[in-house]
C-alpha cells in the first residue's frame, strides 16, 4: 500500500519523528515509496500507455526497480523519488476521509504553505509558498492555469476539494518550466476520472449556519474511454466576520466539472476538461468612518457582496511514436475569470473580466546509455499565451487591455543506476510588453536505500510579470506605470529524507534560501494629485526568504497512521521588515484510525499558526501602520461509517476547541461548527446491493 506525505505538525519536530522513526510499526508516505507519481514538476509528458517490454539498468535495489516499474506502467507523470525538488502530495482518499470541503483547508499547514482567508468560507482566500506572495504561486487545474490575469492570483474561496484526485504543492520557484507566477513554487490538482462500472453518487450534509451542501456525481470508466461529471451546491448563511455587530455574512458556491478521455487509438489519447465556479458571497465594509480617531480600521456590518465566475476549459492530445519512446502532447486552455464587488459604503461597484487563452505542444524522447546504466528524456515545449483584462464598473474606463508571448522550454532528465536522477531546465519568454526573460533550474536526487536515507536539491530563478492592473491600471482610480519590471527571484533548497526499511514511516528536513528582487508594490498614492489617484512602483532592494521545512509520517499500527509536519519561515522585505500574513512558525498533525474492517474511519487534525504580522489602518485617514496577529491553534474531528455498501454516514465538528482567531486583521474567523450527512452510491462494487465481501 502507497501513502502520500500528508505533513502535520512538530515544534520539536525532528526529535518527535525520530522517536517514532526507531520505532517498528510504522510506514509513510514517503516519496521513495513505490506507486506516486509527480505531473507538475518535470516537463517531461507521459505516455498514453505503458511499454510492452520496458528496458532498465542494474537497480541498486529491489524497491527502486519496483518504482521504476510502477512509474513506467502509468501515463502520468514520473517517480516522485527522481525529484529533486521539495514535493507534498495529498490525495483525494485522505481529503474524504478528513472531510476536508474546500481545497485552501487542504493546504493548511503544509510544508512552506501559509493560508489567509478573510471571514467566512466564501471570503477572499490567499495561499502562499515560502514567504512569497499570494500571485507568485501558480494554480493548475488538470493542467488549466487558474491564476486571473488582473491580479495574477487564484482565489481559492471557489474550490470545491470535491472531486479532487490529488494536490501536488512542488515548492520552489519553478518559471523555467511553468512560466510567470511560478516563483514561491506550483499547486498542481487532478481532479478524479471515471474509472471501472458505470456509477452515481449523491453526498447531503447540512450543519452550523444554516450550512446545505448537495453533491451529485456520475463516473464510469475503462482502458479505452472515462467519463467523470459532477454538481455541487454549497450554501451557508455564515457568521459575523465583523469584530463587533450581529450581521450575518452568508455565501453560495456552486460548480459543475465534466472530465472525459477517449482512447483514439492505442497510440492516441483525447482529454478534456471542463470547470465553472460560480461563487457570490456577503462583504462586510470596512473602516468604520464613525470610529473614534486612531483607532485601527476593521471589518463593520453592511450589505456589501462579492460575486466570482470562473470557467476553465481544456483539450490535451496525446501521441506516442517510435513504440512509446517519443511522446507528444498537443494542448489548448481557457481562463475566463469574472470578479465583482458591490460596496454600499462607498456606492461603487467593479467588474474586472479577464480571459487568458494558452496553445502548446510538448514533446518528450527517451532513450538508455546502457554502457553507463543511464535513462534519458529530452524534453522540449513551444508554447503561445494571450491575456486580455477589462475593468469595468464607477471608477474603470471598460477598455480592454490585451498583450501575450512566445515560450520556448527545454528540459534533460537524466537516471543513472537507479542511484542518481538529474533535472536541468531552462525556459524563454518573448514578452511583447516586457524585456524577455530567461529562467533555468537544476535539481538533483540521490536515493540510498542501504542506507534508508535521500538527499535532494534544486536550485533556479524565477519571473513574475506586472499583473494587468499594475500594468495598465483602471484610467480613473489606479494609473498605468509604463516603467515597471518584472519581479526576478533566485532561489535553492537542500534536504534530507530518511525512510525505514519497509517504508513504515519517514522523515524529510529541507532546507530554503530564495531572494526577490524588483519586488512591485501595488499601491503607491501619487503625490500632488486630487482626487488622490495611484499606482504601482518596483522596489529598490532585495526581499529574503529563507526557512526550514520538516514532515514526517508514521505507521503505528496496521490501522493507525499519524502524519505531522512545520515550517519555520523568515520572510522580510527590502526593508528588513517581516512580510505580512507569512507566520514564522506554522505546524499540523494528523492521526488516522479505521476501524471494522475498514467500514468506519475516524481523523483528528489540530492546524497551528503562529503570531505574524499584519497592516493596519488608522482613521481617519487610513494611515499604514503595522500589528501582529495573535497565535491559533484548530482542531478539526471527523468520522465516518458504512452502513452497508451504498451507505455511508458521516459528521465532523471544525474549530473544537472554539477559538476567537483572525486570519486577516478586522475579519473574525468561524467559530466551532457542527456538520452531519450520508452519502448514496449506485452502481459498482461498492454500491447498493453490493457485497463486502471481495
Amino acid at each position: 500500500m502507497r501513502l502520500s506525505p500528508i505533513p502535520g505538525f512538530p515544534a520539536a519536530a525532528a526529535a518527535l519523528a525520530l522517536q517514532f522513526l526507531s520505532s517498528p510499526a510504522s510506514a509513510q508516505q514517503s516519496t521513495a515509496l513505490p506507486g506516486i507519481t509527480v505531473q507538475g514538476a518535470t516537463l517531461e509528458r507521459g505516455r498514453v500507455q505503458a511499454p510492452s517490454s520496458p528496458t532498465a539498468p542494474p537497480p541498486s535495489s529491489q524497491a527502486a526497480a519496483d518504482a521504476t516499474a510502477a512509474a513506467e506502467a502509468t501515463a502520468l507523470g514520473v517517480p516522485i523519488e527522481t525529484i529533486g525538488n521539495a514535493v507534498t502530495v495529498i490525495t483525494g482518499e485522505d481529503l474524504r476521509r478528513q472531510q476536508v470541503r474546500s481545497a485552501a483547508d487542504a493546504l493548511r499547514g503544509l510544508p512552506g504553505v501559509a493560508v489567509n482567508r478573510q471571514g467566512g468560507v466564501g471570503s477572499i482566500t490567499q495561499v502562499r509558498i515560502r514567504g512569497a506572495e499570494a500571485n507568485h504561486t501558480l494554480v493548475l487545474i488538470d493542467g488549466i492555469e487558474a491564476n486571473n490575469s488582473t491580479d495574477g492570483e487564484f482565489d481559492f474561496s471557489n474550490l470545491s476539494a470535491e472531486d479532487i484526485e490529488r494536490i501536488e504543492v512542488i515548492r520552489g520557484p519553478m518559471s523555467s518550466l511553468h512560466g510567470s507566477n511560478a516563483v514561491g513554487g506550483v499547486i498542481n490538482i487532478i481532479t478524479r476520472r471515471g474509472r471501472g462500472p458505470m456509477t452515481a453518487s449523491l453526498r447531503a450534509e447540512t450543519g452550523s449556519f444554516a450550512t446545505n451542501d448537495i453533491v451529485a456525481r456520475l463516473s464510469g470508466g475503462n482502458d479505452r474511454a472515462n467519463l467523470s461529471i459532477s454538481a455541487q451546491r454549497q450554501r451557508t448563511d455564515g457568521f459575523n466576520i465583523a469584530p463587533v455587530g450581529g450581521e450575518k455574512d452568508g455565501s453560495e458556491r456552486n460548480t459543475l466539472a465534466l472530465r472525459a478521455g477517449i482512447k483514439l487509438t492505442e497510440n492516441m489519447a483525447l482529454d478534456l476538461s471542463l470547470r465553472n465556479m460560480e461563487k457570490r458571497a456577503d462583504r462586510d465594509g470596512f473602516g468604520d468612518f464613525s470610529a473614534p480617531a486612531g483607532s485601527f480600521a476593521q471589518a463593520f456590518d453592511d450589505r456589501s457582496t462579492l460575486a466570482n465566475h470562473v470557467f476553465l476549459a481544456g483539450a490535451n492530445l496525446k501521441w506516442d511514436m517510435l513504440s512509446g519512446a517519443l511522446s507528444h502532447e498537443f494542448r489548448a486552455n481557457h481562463n475566463g475569470t469574472t470578479t465583482q464587488d458591490s460596496d454600499r459604503t462607498f456606492f461603487s461597484e467593479s467588474k474586472n473580466i479577464s480571459t487568458t487563452e494558452t496553445f502548446a505542444y510538448a514533446g518528450t524522447y527517451r532513450f538508455d546509455t546502457p554502457a553507463i546504466w543511464a535513462k534519458h528524456s529530452l524534453s522540449a515545449l513551444v508554447e503561445r499565451q494571450d491575456d486580455q483584462f477589462t475593468p469595468e464598473g464607477t471608477f474603470a474606463d471598460g477598455r480592454t487591455r490585451e498583450r501575450g508571448r512566445m515560450s520556448y522550454a527545454g528540459e534533460w532528465r537524466g537516471g543513472f543506476a537507479d542511484r542518481l536522477y538529474l533535472t536541468a531546465g531552462i525556459r524563454r519568454d518573448d514578452n511583447e510588453e516586457f524585456r524577455d526573460t530567461t529562467t533555468w533550474r537544476l535539481a538533483a536526487s540521490l536515493p540510498l536505500s542501504e542506507l534508508g536515507m535521500r538527499p535532494h536539491a534544486s536550485v533556479g530563478t524565477a519571473v513574475k510579470l506586472p499583473t494587468m492592473f499594475e500594468q495598465f491600471g483602471i484610467d480613473q482610480f489606479f494609473s498605468p506605470n509604463p516603467d515597471l519590471k518584472p519581479e526576478k527571484s533566485f532561489g535553492w533548497d537542500a534536504g534530507i529524507e530518511f525512510t525505514l526499511p519497509g517504508s513504515r514511516a519517514s522523515l524529510d528536513v529541507t532546507y530554503f534560501n530564495t531572494d526577490l528582487t524588483d519586488k512591485i508594490n501595488g499601491f503607491v498614492a501619487i503625490p500632488g494629485t486630487f482626487p488622490q489617484r495611484f499606482t504601482a512602483q518596483n522596489f529598490i532592494g532585495t526581499s529574503t526568504r529563507e526557512g526550514v521545512e520538516i514532515a514526517t509520517r508514521v505507521r503505528l499500527a496496521s490501522n493507525l497512521s499519524w502524519g505531522a509536519a512545520y515550517t519555520y519561515t523568515n520572510a522580510r522585505d527590502p526593508d528588513g521588515r517581516e512580510e505580512v500574513r507569512r507566520p514564522p512558525h506554522s505546524a499540523r498533525t494528523d492521526l488516522s484510525y479505521t476501524f471494522a474492517n475498514g467500514r468506519g474511519t475516524a481523523d483528528l487534525g489540530v492546524i497551528y499558526n503562529g503570531r505574524m504580522e499584519d497592516i493596519a489602518f488608522l482613521i481617519p485617514f487610513f494611515d499604514q501602520s503595522r500589528l501582529g496577529l495573535d497565535p491559533y491553534w484548530v482542531v478539526n474531528a471527523a468520522a465516518s461509517y458504512k452502513l452497508q455498501p451504498g451507505v455511508e454516514l458521516f459528521a465532523r465538528v471544525e474549530n473544537l476547541l472554539d477559538q476567537k482567531y483572525q486570519e486577516a486583521f478586522g475579519f473574525d474567523a468561524a467559530p466551532i461548527a457542527a456538520f452531519a450527512g450520508v452519502k448514496l452510491t449506485l452502481g459498482g462494487p461498492d454500491g447498493l446491493g453490493g457485497s463486502w465481501a471481495k
